[in-house]
């Protein structure tokens, strides 16, 4: 049974997240979406703009997945195929070329018509099930997933145009007990590691406490810091670098170099995360 009050918390956040990203993009050049191409972001192969259609594309499919598990259907909507990276990638340039001028405004709509159905929402239909393209999974965690994708590509938006941008400190306790999931999904046993490998995240600010990520052959674990072990990095950085990192938002390297990053130890093993875990 899913906990009620933070899943309140969570739609809360969504609407949040949603509204804070809307003025964000009212108030940038038109250029953002006449001359797409030169506006990049983190994601790769995608624009500023392509990232806005893909959030406007899986707001529409959230809600449509919710409407059907009202209805008590788990199954996909009409129309729905699997597809490749590489379909998905000219799905989402195509919907954006046919969005046109019309992209900030379907951004607005798609949130307002999701973010209404997630408020008229009962506590009892957290728990229904509900498809979506990875599984049929509970209401409560495509809410979940709306949260996560709102922050994180939110910021990959606010990166395209500022450099300095951080994740809304709104959404970061969440994505901190979500992150240890992302790993599960990307990691990749590394058969070539002679002995357990441990990278220490020590947060500056205030939203928690530091983390040992340990590395084994066969597989990992992200836990409090042992004040009796040995890390073999140490990496400082505060919470929302410590998100965008371990999703394999920010390379180390330049991370280090423009001064959002401090490493003690070994850099080469450091290094290695993205060889560990490999983003989907």
């Amino acid at each position: 049974m899913t906990d009620t009050g933070t899943i309140q918390r969570n739609i809360q956040i969504i609407r949040a997240l949603s509204n804070d990203l809307a003025a964000f993009l009212h108030g940038l050049p038109e250029d953002i979406w006449r001359d797409a191409e030169t506006y990049a972001s983190p994601c790769d192969q995608w624009n500023v703009a392509d990232v806005v259609t893909h959030l406007i594309a899986i707001a529409n499919m959230k809600t449509l997945s919710i409407e059907r598990a009202l209805k008590g259907s788990v199954s996909p909507p009409m129309g729905w195929r699997k597809t490749s990276a590489e379909e998905r990638q000219r799905e989402i340039a195509a919907l954006r070329e046919a969005f046109d001028e019309d992209l900030f405004p379907e951004f607005n709509v798609s949130c307002l018509r999701l973010n209404r159905l997630l408020a008229s929402l009962e506590p009892e239909q957290y728990d229904m099930p509900a498809w979506h393209p990875a599984a049929v999974m509970d209401v409560s965690r495509l809410i979940g997933l709306r949260l996560m994708e709102l922050a994180v590509h939110g910021w990959d938006i606010r990166y395209g145009v500022d450099r300095n941008a951080s994740i809304a400190r709104i959404a970061i306790p969440y994505l901190k007990e979500w992150v240890p999931n992302w790993l599960r999904a990307c990691f990749r046993q590394p058969q070539d590691l002679e002995r357990d490998v441990t990278l220490r995240f020590a947060l500056t600010d205030s939203l928690g406490e530091a983390r040992d990520l340990r590395v084994r052959r066969d597989g990992f674990s992200l836990s409090e810091s042992d004040p009796n072990a040995r890390p073999d990095a140490i990496i400082s950085l505060d919470s929302s670098a410590y998100v965008l990192f371990l999703m394999g938002r920010i390379p180390i390297r330049r991370s280090i170099r423009r001064g959002r990053i401090a490493l003690d130890g070994d850099q080469g093993l450091a290094e290695r995360f993205t060889q560990w875990f490999v983003g989907i």
